[in-house]
């Protein structure tokens, strides 16, 4: 993780410039084959399909019947294939590349909308949810929390712009993490653990998870109580501070759900949801040192703290359904960072240099729709959002007994304590929202019309001090409002319960914001930038044949995206955010399943992209060339698993997993930044007894060094790696009540 891009820093404007911040789910109705009963992760027995169809999305469709890509993974299948983080699940589907980089940090590209593979100055392209409460607020995410999918009840990937019901930032697509609610309908528990080797280190990994469900009221009231710990042990060597396997990552996440259902036709929900991080060092390797090396002066360490809690409450009129939401969530992060490279030795102090940025946000967020229900010769829905964030960013350097050193030298107004820097920033961001949409149900045919109405604003900031600038600098507020409409068309034909053809034009959208920077002679600085503008152009079709044993999914897509949010250098060394320069993306999506037997499955996903710059960009430091590719845009991608159920005692299953990810860029004006090509595999052996489960497993078997997320100045640090978890092998034992 590397602090946000920032003005502060002149001489480290460079190297800041990129802060960081096996079954596939089918785009089909949810199958799980041979599941078990509803509420259950019990051991499944070989048998003719079973289906379980998933609802999905504010519209409340079967995946079988949404005119755009997605892919539903559901709680249990989660659970079988041992996911627990986005990294372990996200990357596995099609049109979906994962940019594993810091934990609560990490990024998600989807279809290859991106300008970076990790965080930028803005917001990013991919909206995350939990719940349908967005996350992704104005500017520099603070955090994109990833919560354990322990008690989950599914994960919806969207793909494609979702700008007309799910809002801002979802240009690429949205990812939603929808919580298991209470259920009053009797008590329920769950209790998961596990063990784990990583190669290249001596500690053991530890899981802990446990999960009670408890009528209040049967029938009627109920809570639910989840609580989880990951314990992974660190893999890379800091060779500076003499530390083996520096890199240990500690998550916390809690969860408490409440509802409460007066009547049938009204349910009144509460969540609230906790999670705690905490990175004793980067997970970030330099290869200038070793395969699995780091060398710093001091831990890179890396805490971050979420909390969010919303009311909802549903009420079906019968002719409608009403939905409220409330929601507020907070995120903090602390940064330590080493900066004895820039600043060693500054003015006579003594090293290491400690640079440290606390970032925090606070976002309310509120939703009104109505939606008709589904079926009939005319489908609706129509709603309003409201979103305020109010966002601050504090920073500064210091030296072990700097003060003593630097006050005869510069005087005590500009050193507090042994802070030779200090500076912070705010951000206030507030959106206003009008969406819908209408469907028209003519036999085979559906004609479905929407669109989203925003008006966004945000303010900005920034305040410098200390002997590193000398005369406090502070850059006036700055404003950049905006308003406009992104539309949605989509024409779909359903000629049996099997078979859906489409095509949808669909555009996306996301904050601008205003430039937090001083002014320079001679230099035009733009006083901020607007969204983007994206337009996505979609054909498809769904399908299921030989008595659904095989279903498939194939899409292909064209995306113009013109006024591209980037990040450009000025004369002086600082960054400054514009709109310019136009992309286009051509791709194609494949995802199929194959019941070869009872015993037997197989699934594959495949997708195809060409994602490039459509025009010169000359203005930028290292100027930019149409034809160059946009990263985390990987040209192919494949994932794959078969899975064999034996009829035995104690149903023993084999699953064997793969995907392979050709490289990319990690960065624009960085083009030797790569995420490199790479395949990994995994393979998990299951068997029952009775309500537990005990796995044992393997992953990336072979030990790749796929390449996740990359940066670095090669003066000072040389290349800086994310890569992919050496290999892993450990047992879980899973039970449920």
């Amino acid at each position: 993780m590397k602090p946000r891009s920032s003005a502060l820093l002149r001489h480290t404007a460079c190297s800041l410039a990129l802060p960081l911040s096996l079954f596939a789910g089918q785009a089909h109705a949810q199958t799980s084959t041979a599941a078990p009963a509803p509420g259950t992760d019990k051991a499944p027995a070989a048998s003719a399909p079973v289906e379980e169809v998933v609802v999905v999305g504010k519209r409340g469709q079967s995946v079988a019947n949404i005119a755009g890509g997605a892919s539903v993974m559901s709680g249990t299948d989660l659970t079988r294939m041992g996911a627990q983080s986005y990294a372990d699940y996200l990357g596995k589907l099609p049109g979906v590349v994962f940019n594993a980089g810091p934990s609560g940090n990490s990024t998600a590209v989807i279809r290859g909308v991106g300008t970076t593979a990790g965080l930028d100055q803005g917001q990013g392209p991919t909206g995350y949810y939990i719940n349908e409460i967005p996350l992704s607020e104005p500017g520099y995410a603070v955090s994109i929390p990833d919560i354990d999918t322990f008690d989950v009840s599914r994960v919806e990937v969207l793909r494609g712009p979702q700008g007309t019901l799910y809002g801002a930032s979802s240009l690429g697509g949205a990812i939603n993490y929808v919580a298991k609610e209470a259920d009053a309908g009797g008590v329920d528990a769950a209790v998961e653990t596990s063990l784990s080797t990583t190669k290249n280190t001596k500690s053991i990994g530890y899981t802990g998870k446990a999960m009670l469900n408890v009528p209040l009221i049967k029938d009627e009231l109920a809570a639910r109580f989840v609580v989880s710990r990951r314990e992974m042990p660190g893999y890379l060597d800091n060779i500076g501070i003499n530390r083996k396997g520096s890199n240990d990552n500690k998550v916390e996440d809690g969860r408490v759900s409440v509802v409460w259902t007066p009547g049938a036709h009204t349910k009144l929900s509460w969540l609230s949801l906790w999670q705690d991080s905490d990175a004793d060092d980067a997970s970030y390797r330099m290869t200038r040192y070793g395969e699995l090396e780091r060398s710093t002066s001091l831990p890179t360490r890396f805490d971050l703290n979420f909390a969010l809690h919303s009311a909802r409450l549903d009420h079906d009129f019968g002719f409608a359904k009403l939905t409220a939401i409330a929601a507020q969530n907070k995120k903090t992060q602390t940064l330590h960072f080493d900066y004895t490279p820039y600043y060693g030795g500054y003015l006579g102090t003594s090293d290491p240099q400690l640079f440290r940025q606390l970032g925090e946000s606070d976002t309310r967020n509120y939703e009104l729709r109505m939606a008709s229900p589904t079926g009939g010769m005319f489908e609706w829905l129509i709603g309003a959002s409201y979103q305020k964030t109010s966002k601050r960013f504090d920073e500064d350097l210091s030296a072990p007994g700097a003060n003593a050193v630097l006050v005869p030298q510069v005087g005590a107004d500009l050193v507090r304590g042994d802070y030779y820097y200090w500076g912070y920033g705010n951000i206030w961001g507030n959106e206003k929202a009008v969406f819908g949409e209408a469907s028209a149900n003519l036999g085979a045919w559906k004609l479905t019309l929407g669109g989203r109405w925003f008006d966004t604003e945000v303010t900005n900031d920034d305040y410098r001090y200390g002997a590193l600038f000398g005369t406090p600098q502070i850059t006036p507020m700055g404003r950049q409002a905006e308003d406009g409409f992104s539309p949605k068309v989509s024409l779909s034909y359903k000629a049996n319960p099997d078979l859906l053809l489409y095509s949808v034009i669909s555009e996306g959208y996301r904050f601008g914001n205003p430039n937090s920077i001083f002014p320079l002679a001679g230099f035009d600085t733009p006083a901020g930038w607007n969204s983007d503008s994206l337009r996505n152009y979609e054909a498809g079709v769904k399908t299921a044949l030989l008595g659904r044993r095989l279903k498939l999914d194939a899409s292909v897509f064209y995306i113009d995206w013109d006024d591209l949010q980037v990040r450009l250098f000025r004369p002086d060394g600082f960054t400054y955010g514009t709109n310019a320069g136009k992309a286009r993306i051509r791709g194609a999506e494949f995802s199929g399943s194959y019941r070869a037997t009872d015993n037997l499955d197989l699934s594959l996903n495949y997708t195809f992209l060409d994602a490039k710059l459509a025009q010169d960009l000359l203005e930028a430091s290292v100027p930019l060339r149409s034809g160059q590719q946009l990263p985390g845009a990987s040209k192919h991608q494949v994932s794959s698993s078969v899975s064999y159920r034996w009829n035995n005692a104690y149903t023993p299953s084999l699953t064997l997993s793969g995907r392979y990810l050709s490289d990319a860029p990690a960065n624009l004006q960085q083009p030797d930044q790569r995420i490199n090509g790479f395949s990994s595999f995994d393979a998990r052996y299951a068997m029952w007894f009775d309500n537990l489960e005990v796995s044992l497993f393997v992953n990336n078997i072979a030990d790749k060094r796929g390449v996740t997320m990359s940066y670095g100045n090669e003066d000072l640090f040389g290349q800086q790696e994310f890569v992919i978890r050496p290999r892993t092998a450990g047992v879980r034992l899973h039970w449920r009540l």
